[in-house]
């Protein structure tokens, strides 16, 4: 089968090391080991560093900071979209030409905001078309720039999509039951797919987890771990504060926590006020390819708040690994986790997560037993070659 890949974001490219890049790189992966032609027209770039080069241009700093603080926030925002709908026109084209020379048996569209043209192509073409929905994206768009004069039209072309979509591959329940009752979603199209993992990746360097081991003085020690992006949303300084919980009373508990973000220096004074250096420990953003050193030196690994809607890569990377899990008790996590069976979820506020470390803690047998049922579900479920098989059953 041949099978265009869509995706029609003018900066989301197909290399970075970043979860949308990650899905991206590996559906298509898995779908040509599966024996399948793939062609990716990924509007973003297919190699590291080259973007369309129709992607939206940023004005120079100082010209577009100037700016900004002259109109009000939602005209600047309402530019900005204008600026994606006009990007929508070429990427389309860039779609129609891909189709008319390859002949694709089936486009896979990976959704993006205010892109809704790729599938009037396809439609017209009389070829079968699947879109894949990772977010409520008009809200998510709102919560993020603020309102835009096209908040309506927005809503508009994510129905379009939806509407004439053979199939709707979603992340999670509550995205699925989202695009039904916001758009009018068929239920019959709709197929749940999760994220997943490609364990072929995973290659931990048990000399190198030791050295960071030594290193850091951890020997002897539980480390309770977290990986990933550091935002306000992400809620590590959450899990600092429930790390205080814990720290309190065990002098042989360590916090790692591994990346970097733009709250980062916020939290490195937060761990200062709380007289907390000697046990927390920041190792800053780390290549990709070493993630799972880190994640080896840890006993518990957490991933304290979660949006109700993403179903989180972080915990599937954790799991693989076989280490107990703490997850925030969300639709998305429960999706594919069992509180207890598969791992601690957890409301999110630091009392819970510090009880729920204190348990884990307290009871090895509960650790190895949530630890190797995860993973061995991961295995049998989560994994990016059976994601692929799925679409392509549903062909």
């Amino acid at each position: 089968m041949k099978i265009i890949y869509y995706s029609p974001h003018p900066t989301h490219d197909i290399v970075s090391e970043v979860g949308y890049a990650t899905h991206q790189r590996e559906v298509i992966n898995a779908l040509r080991e599966a024996g399948h032609v793939v062609v990716p027209v990924i509007m973003g770039g297919t190699e590291r560093g080259q973007l369309s080069a129709q992607g939206i241009t940023a004005a120079p700093g100082s010209l577009k900071a100037r700016v900004k603080k002259i109109i009000p926030r939602f005209l600047w925002t309402s530019l900005k979209d204008f600026k994606l709908m006009q990007h929508d026109k070429n990427a389309a084209r860039q779609l129609e030409k891909a189709i008319r020379e390859e002949q694709p048996d089936l486009v896979y569209e990976r959704s993006e905001y205010l892109q809704n043209r790729g599938v009037r192509i396809v439609k017209k073409h009389g070829i079968k078309y699947f879109l894949e929905i990772n977010a409520p994206f008009v809200e998510e768009m709102n919560g993020f720039e603020g309102y835009s004069l096209w908040h309506s039209l927005a809503h508009s072309k994510e129905k379009d999509k939806i509407k004439k979509a053979d199939k709707l591959f979603v992340v999670s329940s509550a995205l699925e039951d989202f695009v039904i009752k916001r758009y009018g979603a068929d239920p019959a199209k709709i197929i749940l797919q999760p994220n997943c993992i490609n364990p072929e990746n995973v290659h931990p360097n048990q000399v190198a987890i030791d050295k960071l081991k030594f290193d850091n003085n951890l020997y002897g020690k539980k480390v309770i771990g977290f990986v990933g992006s550091i935002f306000p949303h992400h809620g590590v300084d959450m899990l600092i504060d429930a790390f205080e919980t814990i720290a309190k009373n065990n002098d042989k508990t360590v916090l790692a926590i591994v990346g970097d973000g733009s709250i980062i220096n916020n939290l490195k004074a937060r761990v200062e006020e709380k007289a907390l250096s000697e046990q927390v420990i920041f190792f800053g953003k780390q290549p990709h390819n070493h993630i799972y050193d880190f994640i080896g030196m840890m006993d518990i690994c957490v991933m304290a708040r979660s949006n109700w809607y993403g179903s989180p890569i972080k915990i599937f990377e954790y799991g693989i690994m076989g280490k107990p899990v703490i997850a925030p008790d969300t639709l998305p996590v429960r999706d594919v986790m069992d509180h207890q069976v598969h791992g601690m979820l957890v409301e999110m506020t630091d009392n819970e997560v510090a009880y729920a470390i204190t348990t884990l803690l307290n009871d090895k047998a509960l650790c190895d037993s949530i630890a190797n049922n995860f993973k061995q579900l991961i295995l049998e479920k989560y994994t990016w070659k059976m994601a692929a098989a799925k679409i392509i059953e549903q062909v």
